[in-house]
């Protein structure tokens, strides 16, 4: 390994007048690395204990219990010509959403980057800058209580570090994406998996979270559809974790019986009597709105069992086009990506799911294609 990167001292930020000034330096990079730290045990919403920002100038920590006013960070976020570089960022987005009411217009993750310039997929943070900077990185302080105060030095220390080496990796990857001819590629699937995200997490969406639905038919479906999203709105307004709502096995319950009386929920599994008192007349609103309506498409999964040699085929075409591109087969083509695929062409649908456009239109999807059925009217 290799010296490491010298570590300056971070400065602190406790105060709106510290961040505008901190902002107003930031204002004039064209990149900066960005992470963040925060609880989420007991809240529907990450509670922000922390913010990282490193540009060539140094690292500055930012105390979010200690801002009033994050107007001037939410700018640098909505600067189109600022680069903001993260690993991993999916949570932090939801971080900075809760903090300032947005999210960066630009984002740079290296470890959706790392994978496209071929160094393992969903690599970690250190193992990512002991790649690219032969430069070993403890995990010292992952599981702190980031809201204690007042933050430990090993703290300050482990926060600045994951931070510091954002800027060099980002150079090291943009050079390796560059020879690769795939830094656009980069962009694109960052922007899909933005939209996917996006869409995974509207409570309309909730009933894809909930574990045991696959054996539920099309109008017990619709039930849960409906119940998963009241759950969510639920647990949004309460700022409480779903299943501190209600749990994945009462959603099923209800769904599976379709009760139509305060009195039948008792025999609900996981409905607790507590929860049948204050959400029971709700609760039978969400199933007999979803009697009185026919069940959606999206109450009528796939049974992919007749199909399954089709998919041990998809599988095999998305492996040798990974081979082929050498790029993990993880991010060529996700299981549920597959089926998508393989359900619009039962359905005698023409479109191609989002996440088959693009760059993986030539070298996967083509081949993918391949190994479908023919359309009825082919």
């Amino acid at each position: 390994m290799s010296d490491p990167i010298p570590v300056p001292s971070a400065t602190i930020v406790e105060s709106d007048a510290g961040l505008a000034a901190a902002c107003r330096r930031w204002s004039k990079a064209t990149a900066i690395g960005l992470d963040t730290e925060f609880i989420r045990e007991r809240t529907y919403y990450p509670r922000p204990a922390l913010l990282q920002v490193a540009d060539a100038k140094g690292v500055v920590l930012v105390d979010p219990l200690r801002i009033s006013d994050f107007g001037p960070f939410a700018d640098i976020l909505n600067n189109p010509a600022a680069l903001i570089v993260m690993h991993a960022c999916g949570e932090d987005l939801e971080v900075l959403d809760v903090m300032t009411g947005t999210t960066p217009q630009r984002i740079f993750d290296t470890q959706l980057a790392g994978a496209f310039a071929g160094h393992g997929f969903s690599l970690g943070y250190r193992d990512l800058v002991a790649a690219l900077l032969q430069t070993s990185l403890d995990k010292g302080e992952t599981r702190s209580n980031w809201l204690q105060r007042p933050l430990t030095p090993a703290q300050l220390h482990y926060a600045a570090l994951d931070v510091l080496y954002l800027g060099p990796m980002h150079r090291h990857l943009t050079q390796q994406l560059e020879q690769k001819h795939r830094l656009n590629w980069v962009t694109e699937e960052f922007d899909h998996q933005r939209r996917a995200r996006a869409e995974d997490s509207h409570p309309t969406s909730a009933y894809r979270k909930v574990r045991g639905r696959g054996a539920l038919t099309p109008p017990n479906h619709a039930a849960l559809r409906a119940l998963a999203t009241w759950r969510e709105t639920e647990a949004m307004a309460q700022n409480r974790p779903r299943r501190h709502v209600l749990p994945d096995d009462a959603l099923i319950g209800l769904a599976r019986t379709l009760p139509g009386s305060i009195g039948d929920l008792a025999s609900v599994r996981g409905l607790s009597s507590t929860a049948r008192q204050r959400y029971g007349p709700t609760l039978l609103d969400c199933i007999a709105g979803a009697r009185s309506t026919e069940p959606a498409e999206l109450d009528r999964p796939m049974n992919f069992r007749p199909h399954a040699e089709v998919l041990k085929l998809l599988k095999a075409a998305a492996a040798q086009s990974a081979e082929t591109l050498d790029l993990p087969p993880e991010l060529v083509a996700t299981r549920r990506g597959l089926e998508a695929l393989l359900t619009i062409r039962l359905r005698d649908d023409s479109h191609i799911p989002p996440e088959f456009n693009g760059w993986r239109r030539a070298g996967i999807t083509n081949a993918l294609l391949t190994c479908l059925p023919k359309k009825a009217h082919d």
